[in-house]
């Protein structure tokens, strides 16, 4: 009977270990068949507005609404809701990675790369990201984001574009129902 009972507890725990092999294979091949890297956009704009945020610049908002113009100075609170727009959504999310395509182009001319993230799918809030990049391909010069917004009565198209360690700027253009249009601009500084 007790030679029963050792062969019952090694079967039970070698088909445990086997169970647990099989889990921790299907994990890792799971993460093994993610091999699409995109540049970190997300991650690199949060370190830029933790720099903002802990570093007393003076920052400032100039705000332009069908050509009219107002600026003001703006705290780092109001600075964190104006630039979270340029976080979300984040397409190195898994759920969105293979919507996009992503295209690598050096231009000898300005000396730089250009790495771009297009939607294959048009109705995504992102429909495209532009990252320029120095020569060394590692140094930031400029984030352009292109966005598009479909609503019950209007459509938006917005550009967004950021500098780094300098400024960003929001462009917003409304078309509403009867091709009404307004154009917004959001102008951040900081220094």
């Amino acid at each position: 009977m007790k030679k029963y009972g050792v062969i019952f507890v090694l079967f039970s725990l070698l088909y445990y270990a086997c169970k647990q092999k099989a889990a921790t294979t299907t994990q890792s091949d799971a993460t093994k068949n993610d091999t699409i890297h995109f540049f970190q956009v997300s991650q690199f704009l949060k370190t830029e507005i933790a720099e903002v945020n802990k570093t007393p610049y003076f920052i400032y908002k100039i705000d332009m609404v069908n050509g009219k113009r107002d600026s003001s100075a703006i705290n780092t609170s109001v600075f964190d809701q104006v630039s979270a727009q340029f976080l979300k959504p984040e397409i190195n999310d898994q759920l969105l990675k293979d919507s996009y395509t992503e295209n690598i182009f050096h231009d000898q001319t300005t000396k730089s790369f250009t790495i771009s993230y297009t939607a294959k799918d048009k109705q995504l809030d992102i429909q495209n990201i532009d990252i320029l990049l120095k020569e060394d391909g590692q140094t930031v010069k400029r984030i352009l984001i292109r966005k598009f917004a479909n609503y019950s009565d209007s459509s938006a198209i917005e550009q967004l574009s950021w500098k780094p360690g300098e400024s960003f700027q929001v462009n917003r253009l409304v078309q509403k129902s009867g091709n009404e249009e307004n154009t917004y601009q959001t102008t951040v500084v900081w220094q």
